[in-house]
């Protein structure tokens, strides 16, 4: 793993109220990427093996096909994308996700993910209402 800086976790409030020191162990398990406007990020269907911290950049999220799609949203930055995987034991993506425009994310593994959830209960609970208002 690269890692990032710690200061780039700042604006995603899953994160809030954890110490230098855990903000730490999260950065050094990111790895950094950007996607080119137009690109799908995540199919509905495919297992999930990443979640995203979207730092830059809108997307839109669907279910069905490209061509006639049904939007759930339109979301921008910061947030987390890739979640809901998270809920199934098989990680299977339940919506797509593409690229309004370039976008800056951060990459964790979901086996490292579920880690940070299980050692850090405040990530966990945050996480879990974010879900509740995404459904």
């Amino acid at each position: 793993m690269s890692g990032v800086e710690v200061s780039r976790l700042a604006p995603f409030q899953l994160f809030d109220g954890l110490s230098q020191q855990e903000l730490a162990f999260i950065a050094k398990n990111c790895t950094e990427m950007t996607v080119p406007s137009g690109a799908i990020l995540i199919q509905q269907g495919q297992v999930g093996k990443e979640v995203y911290l979207l730092e830059e950049g809108s997307v839109r999220v669907y279910r069905g096909e490209a061509d006639s799609p049904k939007v759930l949203a339109e979301v921008q930055a910061p947030t987390i994308l890739g979640e809901m995987a998270l809920l199934d034991p098989e990680r299977i993506r339940t919506s797509s996700v593409n690229a309004l425009n370039e976008l800056r994310l951060l990459s964790i593994p979901i086996d490292t993910f579920l880690i940070l959830t299980g050692a850090y209960p405040s990530v966990k609970e945050r996480l879990r209402e974010l879900i509740a208002a995404r459904r």
